[in-house]
């Protein structure tokens, strides 16, 4: 039987029934390739997060802009050239002094002067003979009474005008906004927990007028994640985890002048893994 060759009568009978075998294993091949990417598929679809949208509308948090570089300070001008000092004038020659020439010593006897007093030889004074001089002594001045300098008046402070719902930089002379007893503390999120990944988000709370949180600016996020994809993986993980917070948090107003006022104030939020 073996050396007897091939039989062609049942050529096409085999080739059919290979050809229809093969349909059934390239079919198969198929539904288990096509339920397969279904299953990945679902698998993909269940591990999305779903965000919430925030309880307060009006709630923004934002991102802090770098501060800009500080401006390099100019080189001073050069110092300005030394000028050629002015040529000296030749000294005045001295002058001869003048010597006035001499006056009579003793003036001339009366005999010699003209008379021409009217009252010569009459016994009266002549005309240029004056009045007695009064030797009545003269009433004493009081002494004015010194008069006492007024008290200097002390400026009135004056008083700044600020819009109370438009936030601001906390002033020096206000009372700083306290937090409400009841605020709750951020959750850790459970995979950065049993990844034994720590950090802290440093924030600016808007504390409005009415002592609710209405937004926020994040300056700060650090962990100790390993990679750039991971940090930035567990600082959004911790952000979320602050913003479900604090957009919940009261506080009493901060008050300045007798009016309360809206304020930026900064927030440190550890998240820290305790020993043991």
């Amino acid at each position: 039987m073996l050396f007897r060759g091939f039989d062609t009568t049942r050529r096409d009978s085999v080739i059919e029934r290979r050809r229809g075998a093969s349909i059934l294993i390239a079919l198969g091949i198929y539904f288990a390739a096509g339920g397969y990417g279904v299953y990945l598929h679902l698998q993909k679809v269940q591990s999305v997060d779903v965000l919430l949208e925030p309880e307060l509308k009006d709630f923004v948090a934002e991102e802090a802009p770098e501060p800009e570089p500080e401006p390099e300070e100019e080189a001073p001008p050069p110092p300005p050239e030394p000028q050629p000092k002015p040529a000296e004038r030749p000294k005045p020659k001295p002058q001869p002094k003048l010597v006035p020439d001499k006056a009579p010593e003793a003036p001339p006897p009366e005999a010699d002067r003209a008379r021409d007093d009217k009252a010569y030889g009459t016994g009266e004074g002549g005309a240029g003979a004056g009045k007695a001089p009064d030797k009545r002594p003269e009433p004493e001045k009081k002494p004015e009474p010194k008069k006492e300098p007024e008290p200097k008046k002390e400026p009135k402070p004056k008083v700044e005008k600020i819009d109370p719902t438009v936030p601001i930089d906390r002033p020096e002379r206000s009372t700083p906004p306290k937090p409400d007893p009841g605020n709750a503390t951020p959750d850790y999120p459970k995979d950065l927990r049993d990844q034994g990944v720590e950090g802290e988000i440093v924030i600016k709370l808007h504390i409005a007028n009415d002592g609710a949180v209405k937004g926020m600016k994040v300056l700060r996020k650090t962990n100790n994640a390993t990679g750039e994809e991971a940090q930035e993986a567990a600082s959004k993980l911790f952000l979320k985890a602050v913003v479900a917070a604090v957009k919940s948090w009261k506080y009493t107003p901060c008050m300045y002048q007798g009016q309360a006022i809206s304020v930026w104030i900064p927030v440190t939020i550890p998240f820290k893994l305790k020993a043991g």
